[in-house]
């Protein structure tokens, strides 16, 4: 009996591990093939709004649309499930006037997404008083997704959330994603 109880005890050992070797095996070649290679992630990424993207900005009139001032950059991060940061160098603030930008964006219809980022403005200089400014973005998505147009409106506001202009001023934008 105890030759017996040996023999299945050695049998039910031997099948838990082969068992087990054959889950872990499972588990490994299931991740492997979850994980894309480098260049398929980059075709994925070309169709959405997602990654890093250097951007030039163009204040311009509403209504006419006529260029105020000189170009400047920007850097916009679009993160997966909808969240955005960026930073600029537009020489309308003083170095550390304002700070990066933060906000949400959503796809709203094929190539076309919009987004809203705020930033704070930390002290007052020029024509800018304490506060935030608020970015609203209307995005479509060109060259394959590896650029995009955009159409934005900037409105700053004090600290206590008021507008501080009768309108919100007006900018267009072309952005060249970051490979």
């Amino acid at each position: 009996m105890k030759s017996r109880t040996k023999l299945f005890g050695g049998t039910m050992a031997s099948v838990l591990t082969l068992a087990g070797v054959l889950f872990l095996s499972t588990g490994r070649s299931a991740g492997a093939q979850m994980v894309q290679p480098p260049e398929a992630r980059a075709a994925d990424n070309t169709r959405r709004i997602e990654g890093t993207w250097r951007v030039t900005v163009t204040q311009i009139v509403c209504a006419t649309g006529a260029p105020i001032g000189l170009p400047f950059q920007s850097l916009l991060t679009f993160a997966r499930g909808g969240t955005l940061s960026g930073t600029t160098a537009s020489t309308s603030f003083q170095p550390g006037q304002r700070s990066s930008d933060f906000g949400v964006w959503s796809q709203t219809d094929g190539h076309d997404y919009s987004a809203v980022s705020e930033a704070f403005i930390i002290f007052s200089a020029g024509i800018f008083t304490q506060g935030s400014q608020v970015i609203s973005q209307s995005i479509r998505l060109t060259n394959g997704g590896n650029g995009f147009d955009d159409v934005a409106s900037v409105q700053f506001y004090d600290v206590n959330g008021n507008p501080l202009l009768p309108a919100p001023g007006c900018a267009t934008a072309v952005g060249q994603r970051l490979q």
